[in-house]
């Protein structure tokens, strides 16, 4: 800016000397004045005075309200209150002398710029700079191109956001109106596996299992597509007994290998076979994927998961889970887009074996969030194995407890007093038979308000709560019986959150509400025994402390 001035100062220089008839200054005048005039940004030069010099043509173009006004030697002044006259500076209506207060005096600064809207829904950029000699050159752009690009984008993306949240709450909603009946098919046959059945009941037991499992794994596949994309999913880090959850992910499709007459094995190297630190569901839910696709698209041979002990990339201890299979394989094209999301090897494969196309995309997305990294070797005809490397992190396992053994009432055991709240009969029946095994002693009710009434007049060890409920939900609840604790000085009363609300939004809600654990529809029976016999001890060793 500071050249832009001394070439307007030699500009008026040569202005005075063209007028004394100098004609060498008259044509360098012209060449300086046609260079301004082919500059885009509108400019105009303002003496110490702040009076008019000159100005060029796309100054005129960009304010064409003033341009038949503007003369050598006005002020700044005079210009604005043409202006203001006009009725351009939308900003200035009603408060036009405290706008020119405030339009001079960022004028005074050595350099501003500042953004100044026009009538017709015009924008300008304005930028002042003040030369050496004191004057002050006035730059002007019309900027209401980017305003309105500017504007459309905030839109777009306003809308965007509108599209997640309304996909969040869809995908919520979903997530709880099939967790509840699915947590009633998986719940009341466990309960039912616990029966005396026939063979042939057995083996349709089984059945309705498998399918409740699948459905299960597909409705996780869907919502953790969903939480991966918005960064959302978190990994957990807790204690578990590796070669159990790799048999158990196993086990799964035992029965699918064996209908199709295919050899299943699985290896389970001594060393691994331990407890470590990690996120056991999603090891389970990448072996569990892996798995159910060898067994999927192999019609002949052999199936096999072997788990083992090695050193990663850096040489530091890793797991390496193998899954193996003599299937119909894929070649390099296919292995390039096999990751990605609703893909499989092709059309037919679609229609013929079916699946959602997320699993091994979703798979590695977490084998990735866990430090680790997941990927295959095939040939068309000859099978696949894929392989996954996580980091080796090995516990102490603990002391082995019977839950049932513990929790069975008897003389030195009383039963556990659980209060459960759901509005849903179904689930309620599943909870009653699961806890009819350890002996508890249950009371249900049907919303959150008879659950706060409830722990008034009686006393509970263990409360499980659903959260969607009529008349008071499950947080509310949970709030006013925290409340009633504080209020009466009584001891804190252990809250699950039973709940086919699973996100992970949903958690830090129940959490922020008072309660201790979360568990999600549908559940393991196991699971909850494990619960309502840990929660109501360690509440007790608590207060005993």
């Amino acid at each position: 800016m500071s050249s832009l001035g001394t070439l307007l100062g030699r500009l008026v220089r040569l202005s005075a000397r063209a007028g004394r008839r100098n004609k060498p200054s008259q044509r360098a005048l012209r060449e300086i004045r046609e260079a301004l005039d082919a500059m885009p940004d509108g400019l105009a030069f303002f003496d110490a005075d702040d009076r008019l010099v000159l100005w060029n043509h796309r100054y005129a173009e960009v304010n064409p309200e003033l341009s038949s006004n503007l003369e050598v030697g006005m002020s700044f002044l005079e210009i604005i209150r043409i202006g203001l006259d006009e009725g351009l500076y939308t900003d200035a209506i009603g408060r036009e002398e405290a706008w020119i207060a405030e339009r001079m005096e960022s004028r005074k600064a050595l350099s501003t710029t500042m953004e100044q809207r026009i009538a017709g829904d015009r924008w300008m950029r304005v930028s002042d700079r003040r030369t050496a000699a004191g004057g002050i050159v006035t730059v002007c752009n019309d900027i209401t191109d980017l305003k309105n690009d500017a504007a459309a984008l905030a839109e777009a993306r306003d809308a965007a956001q509108a599209a997640s949240s309304a996909k969040s709450q869809f995908l919520a909603n979903m997530s709880h109106e099939i967790r509840t009946p699915l947590n009633g098919v998986i719940g009341l046959v466990q309960a039912m596996g616990k029966t005396e059945l026939s063979a042939g009941q057995r083996e349709m037991l089984d059945l309705i299992q498998s399918s409740g499992r699948t459905l299960q794994v597909l409705l996780s596949d869907i919502l953790d597509l969903a939480r991966v994309e918005s960064g959302r999913l978190q990994l957990a880090e807790d204690s578990f007994d590796l070669g159990g959850a790799v048999r158990e992910a196993a086990r799964l499709y035992e029965s699918s290998a064996a209908e199709k007459g295919l050899q299943f094995f699985v290896e389970i190297e001594p060393e691994a076979d331990r407890w470590i630190t990690g996120d056991v569901v999603r090891i389970k839910q990448i072996l569990t994927n892996l798995v159910s696709n060898a067994v999927k698209f192999t019609a002949t041979g052999f199936v096999s998961l072997t788990a083992a002990t090695v050193p990663d990339r850096n040489g530091f201890p890793a797991l390496q889970f193998s899954v193996e299979d003599t299937g119909i394989g894929f070649d390099s094209e296919t292995r390039d887009r096999l990751f990605s999301r609703f893909e499989q090897a092709d059309g037919a494969i679609t229609r013929k074996f079916g699946g959602s196309g997320l699993g091994l995309a979703i798979s590695r997305q977490l084998a990735e969030m866990m430090d680790g990294h997941l990927d295959c070797e095939s040939e068309p005809g000859g099978g696949s194995a894929f392989i996954l490397t996580i980091p080796f992190r090995a516990v102490e396992a603990p002391a082995a407890v019977d839950v049932l053994q513990v929790a069975r009432p008897d003389g030195e055991n009383p039963p556990v007093r659980v209060l459960l709240a759901d509005d849903h009969p179904v689930n309620r029946k599943v909870v009653e038979l699961i806890l009819a095994q350890a002996g508890v002693a249950l009371t249900t009710v049907e919303d959150g308000a008879r659950a706060v009434q409830a722990c008034r007049d009686a006393d509970f060890d263990l409360i499980l709560m659903d959260m969607q409920m009529p008349v008071m939900d499950g947080l509310t609840a949970t709030r006013e019986i925290r409340l009633h604790e504080a209020a009466m000085g009584l001891p804190r009363i252990p809250v699950v959150m039973l709940t086919a609300n699973a996100l992970p939004e949903h958690i830090a809600s129940a959490e922020a509400a008072g309660a201790d654990r979360h568990l999600a529809k549908p559940f393991d029976a196991n699971d909850l025994l494990g619960l309502v016999f840990a929660l109501p001890r360690a509440a007790a060793k608590a207060m005993a402390a």
